[in-house]
């Protein structure tokens, strides 16, 4: 079972009212979780793989105020169109042919949210994900790309990019055997002749997916409005991942909006 951290001061600042660690240890394990440990720093808790929604702070809190009685029935988030439109190439179909999107705006992205948005996406690639392989996650800020985005599969020499923590533009081919990410998970597009990328308008590579986004979308403290992509191999399972991260963002003030898909 994965195994998370929940900063305790933001897990009570989440869970909207105050509650004491004894209170806390004799109600956490009643969501069907074992925990580990609980102080004033920290909650360690192992969670069963078919809850990937409580693998943050946001939906675990959002799980137990909803067990403890403080918020009652299914919460309701509203989605608005973005006016962003995603195309979806038929040369994906045979490489990775399942995609979802979204756009979330209004973010403040401090310390705490940047570092539980980047555990989530971890999480949820090692688990519900199965190491990139079944799902995969790209988040990005929108700031210096511009819509409509196309996903498209092309061969490994014929674009080059500069990938996340990277100086310098690569090819695909390069990056599975340069960059650390590309090291660790090329196993994933083993065999292939074309490999899956994300572009915008003015070609820009948003994502490689499932190996590595670009630094032009990295995350920054300062950004507020984010385009999610979630690949993978099974349509569910990417929707579900997609329905986490947004759900989880706006539960930290983030406005939903859809993406439409052109194929």
């Amino acid at each position: 079972m994965p195994t998370i951290e929940l900063d305790f001061q933001d897990f009570i600042t989440q869970l909207g009212c105050t509650k004491s660690i004894k209170e806390l240890r004799d109600k956490i394990p009643m969501l069907g979780v074992d925990l580990e440990s609980i102080d004033e720093e920290k909650i360690v808790v192992e969670v069963f793989p078919n809850r990937p929604d409580l693998l943050s702070v946001e939906g675990f809190t959002r799980a137990l105020r909803g067990f403890m009685g403080l918020e009652l029935g299914l919460k309701k988030y509203p989605v608005s169109e973005s006016g962003v439109t995603l195309k979806v190439d038929g040369s994906v179909e045979k490489i990775r042919p399942y995609i979802a999107a979204a756009v979330i705006r209004n973010l403040s992205l401090d310390g705490k949210r940047l570092i539980s948005l980047m555990n989530l996406q971890e999480k949820l690639h090692v688990t519900h994900g199965r190491h990139r392989k079944k799902v995969a996650i790209g988040v990005h800020d929108m700031r210096d790309v511009k819509g409509p985005f196309t996903y498209k599969a092309v061969e490994p020499d014929s674009i080059r990019f500069c990938a996340l923590d990277m100086d310098k533009k690569l090819t695909l081919a390069q990056i599975l055997k340069k960059h650390p990410k590309g090291r660790d998970y090329s196993w994933i597009l083993s065999g292939l002749s074309r490999y899956p990328i994300i572009v915008d308008k003015n070609n820009n590579v948003l994502s490689f997916p499932p190996i590595i986004n670009g630094e032009l979308t990295r995350l920054r403290y300062s950004t507020n409005d984010v385009f999610i992509d979630v690949t993978g191999l099974d349509d569910s399972a990417v929707n579900q991942a997609l329905n986490i991260l947004v759900t989880s963002l706006a539960d930290r003030g983030g406005k939903i909006e859809s993406v439409k898909l052109i194929s």
